[in-house]
């Protein structure tokens, strides 16, 4: 299983990779929070390798917790299995998925 990590690109963008999972999803709510600037944020999801509720639950977490402070998150790159999971659970309107 691979680790979580999240990183800012050289391009702005938020690069979540590896695995969010039950042990560190407060993990990774704390990164995303910690990572997130000012403004619009692009997060692209391509090396993200989970696509369950625990990782659907950490990006609904980061989307409200950046609405809340006037920012907007965008995410890119959502695999196949993550897009119908989202679309399953009628989260696009909290995901704004580009």
């Amino acid at each position: 299983m691979a680790a979580f990590v999240i990183e800012r690109g050289p391009d702005g963008r938020l690069r979540p990779t590896g695995r969010i999972d039950y042990a560190n999803a407060p993990q990774a709510l704390a990164d995303g929070e910690r990572l997130a600037g000012d403004g619009p944020t692009a997060v692209d999801l391509a090396a993200l390798e989970s696509s369950d509720t625990v990782t659907l639950g950490v990006l609904i977490a980061w989307a409200a917790r950046a609405a809340r402070r006037g920012m907007t998150l965008r995410y890119a790159n959502l695999s196949p299995d993550l897009a119908a999971l989202v679309h399953l659970c009628d989260a696009e309107p909290l995901l704004q998925a580009a």
